[in-house]
């Protein structure tokens, strides 16, 4: 088919490329503006000290913006943060789930969350309770787990201290190393006692103090094991209060995170205002009446197609109802009333014959027995 017959089928169906556009159109249209009235609001978090920054910092790296919002994304929608909000705010969690939306602003590390609801005068609140919670959870539990690093390693150090006691007060010793360090100097005063005396000739007074070097000597061999012993103990104390410090440190970033993500300063909610039906209708017709306009377009295929199928079949049918003039020629002479023959005349065909209707008016009628020239 050439575009002229395109053409021409189009205009032969033009009722079914106008009608079916019409009426998808209108079915949208009245789907959305029968629908009833619904309301939105939106909370925007802007937080960028939150992201970046020091190495403390709970979000940070090449990565920090996109962990950031992933975390924001999921957290808004986490059964305990769906739950609190519905506590708060008497709305199911089936209904906070469907009329929720979580989006990026951007590649920005700024948050929107939209609720959309068909109940006046609680989508505000619903976004006011569930950016608290969101934020809350995000960062209140680094406070929480600091805080919990925090105790266990105070426990650590009160259980170090009192190992230590325990010991002292096993083995009849305060700080072993100072006992040590004193008896290593004692040894030392006494060797040069020794070599003042035996320099001046004292040799008797030489030989007694090297005496009390060796006894010194020997007290000192006993304090290896006791020594290591209180050294390992003053380890695991003493690693403890790292983790102390440690555990303050994380503490207090962790504290300044969240009250640096205070919803009251960084989040703003938007009023509550009626959705704007006329916006809905434009985005709804656009792709509508598009598919409508390719289902009429294979609609008008389908009803030509069906109609040259029913023509070809109407031809078919009138051909094999009209038996040729040769078959009614083989069949023979046809009496005529009066009992004469009548022979049909056979005309031969070719390329330059004449139609039988006209040779039959051009032929001579037959001569009836008994009748006059």
């Amino acid at each position: 088919m050439e575009i002229a017959d395109y053409l021409r089928v189009a205009r032969r169906r033009l009722w079914v490329l106008i009608a079916v556009p019409v009426i998808a159109g209108g079915i949208a249209a009245y789907l959305v503006l029968a629908a009833p009235a619904t309301y939105t609001a939106t909370s925007t978090v802007s937080a960028p000290a939150l992201v970046g920054g020091s190495t403390t910092n709970q979000y940070t790296g090449a990565q920090a913006v996109n962990q950031f919002v992933a975390q924001f994304q999921a957290t808004a929608q986490v059964p305990a943060v769906l739950d609190a909000v519905s506590k708060q705010t008497k709305v199911s969690r089936a209904d906070l789930t469907a009329g929720l939306t979580v989006a990026q602003v951007g590649a920005s590390s700024v948050m929107t969350m939209t609720f959309t609801t068909p109940k006046r005068g609680i989508a505000k609140p619903v976004l006011d309770a569930l950016t608290r919670e969101t934020l809350q959870t995000m960062f209140s539990s680094q406070v929480t787990l600091s805080q919990g690093q925090l105790a266990a390693a105070t426990e650590a150090v009160k259980a170090g201290n009192a190992a230590i006691v325990a010991w002292e007060q096993q083995n009849n010793m305060v700080e072993p190393t100072r006992v040590y360090q004193a008896s290593l100097d004692r040894i030392n005063n006494l060797l040069q006692q020794a070599s003042t005396l035996a320099a001046s000739g004292n040799a008797a007074g030489a030989a007694a103090v090297n005496g009390s070097v060796a006894a010194a000597k020997q007290e000192l061999v006993k304090f290896g094991p006791i020594l290591a012993q209180y050294q390992q103990l003053t380890a695991q104390r003493d690693a403890a209060v790292n983790s102390v410090t440690l555990s303050q440190q994380q503490l207090s970033a962790a504290r300044g995170q969240q009250s640096a993500a205070d919803p009251s300063k960084v989040a703003f909610v938007s009023n509550e205002a009626p959705v704007d039906k006329k916006a809905a209708l434009v985005t709804l017709l656009l792709p509508v009446i598009g598919a409508a306009v390719f289902v009429a377009v294979a609609l008008v295929a389908m009803l030509e197609l069906l109609s040259r199928s029913r023509a070809a079949s109407a031809r078919s049918k009138v051909g094999e109802g009209s038996p040729s003039r040769e078959a009614a020629a083989a069949r023979g002479p046809v009496a005529h009333a009066n009992g004469g023959p009548v022979v049909a005349p056979v005309v031969p065909r070719s390329a330059h014959a004449v139609s039988p209707e006209v040779h039959e008016e051009r032929a001579p009628a037959a001569s009836l027995p008994g009748s006059s020239n």
